[in-house]
């Protein structure tokens, strides 16, 4: 069949008919399922390689979530042992953690230039080795071995993952040292050894002091026994012997004139002495003498006190004469220690 269309005149010419021939082709039965049939191990080999590589990938975050919990779980001061393995890990696979060397990433030999690590002293010698910062690396693994879940044909992957961290803390106990208040600077450099007569002498000046038959006298300073009887006989907490020992100021120097002044100024502490303020004014400074006897006034005050709030409190009449006793012994105690604070301020002048 055809279809013929319409004429039309133009120009007074005459168009020719337009006849469209018949568009239902005869397409041979049976092809298109030939064709599927033929595509379709291709397809299905496709799909399985998708399946294996998201299969791979999952397993791959595992591992990689597996060494991080290893090597996580093991700083210090844990060890990792008594921690369960994650879950989704299976129990035949490798895991663990261990020491992993340095990390020479970090050993740039540039942080050895003056520029940036500052002057040396003399021949001082460094440990660098104590902050170095590429020691102390943990690495923890985890290690497998799986079959495809499709085509068996393929075999097994393996599957392999790191995670490092730095650990170290650079603290005292690495160091070798007790305790944070110990001084690091013998440990960080190689100081140059003092003569053998400076050592000698600081060693006479140790045993004289220790030796020194005024010591058992220097008691009060900083263990004196009424402090401490009267501070158990009423149960204070807060109440302790002072520490009156004066302290030399620290100082860093090897000259002879500066550790003169120290000493000197030591020595105006210990004796007292009249300083100007501000405006000009002239005043007294007490040293540790007034120190000893303004505190001794204070003790005997607050166990006069004490004894009073007994007596209100009630006592025996055999047992009120010895505290009204007491209470005037340490009165006349008071009384002779502030005629002695004068004469100390007196003193000073």
């Amino acid at each position: 069949m055809f279809w013929v269309g319409s004429r039309t005149t133009f120009g007074g010419s005459r168009s020719c008919g337009l006849a469209r021939f018949p568009t239902n082709r005869v397409v041979p039965v049976g092809l298109a399922m030939l064709e599927l049939v033929l595509a379709l191990p291709i397809l299905l080999l496709l799909m399985a390689l998708i399946i294996n590589f998201g299969t791979v990938s999952a397993w791959k975050v595992r591992a990689l979530a597996s060494a991080r919990h290893s090597a996580w779980s093991a700083r210090w001061p844990r060890s990792g042992a008594g921690l369960p393995r994650p879950e989704f890990w299976p129990a035949g696979a490798s895991l663990g953690s261990s020491g992993w060397g340095t990390l020479d990433v970090l050993d740039d030999p540039r942080v050895n230039h003056p520029v940036v690590r500052g002057p040396m002293l003399h021949n001082f010698g460094v440990r660098d080795w104590l902050f170095h910062p590429g020691r102390g690396v943990r690495e923890g693994q985890a290690e497998m071995s799986r079959r495809f879940p499709l085509v068996s044909s393929l075999g097994s992957y393996r599957l392999s993952a790191r995670h490092r961290i730095l650990e170290r803390y650079w603290d005292h106990r690495e160091m070798g040292l007790f305790s944070t208040h110990e001084r690091r600077t013998p440990v960080l450099y190689e100081l140059p050894r003092a003569p053998q007569s400076y050592s000698e002498a600081y060693r006479q000046a140790a045993i004289a002091i220790l030796t020194a038959p005024f010591r058992p006298h220097l008691a009060p300073l900083d263990r004196d026994q009424e402090f401490i009887g009267y501070a158990r006989r009423f149960g204070w907490r807060d109440t302790g012997p002072p520490d009156f020992h004066p302290r030399l100021h620290q100082f860093c120097s090897v000259d002879h004139s500066v550790a003169r002044q120290r000493v000197d100024e030591l020595i105006d502490r210990i004796q007292g002495r009249i300083v100007a303020d501000s405006q000009g004014n002239l005043q007294r400074v007490g040293g540790v003498p007034q120190e000893i006897v303004g505190a001794f006034i204070r003790l005997y005050g607050r166990v006069i006190q004490e004894l009073q709030q007994q007596l209100a409190a009630g006592v025996p009449p055999g047992a009120a004469i010895g505290i009204q006793a007491e209470i005037n012994d340490l009165q006349n105690r008071i009384t002779l220690l502030e005629a002695f604070l004068n004469e100390l301020r007196n003193a000073i002048d």
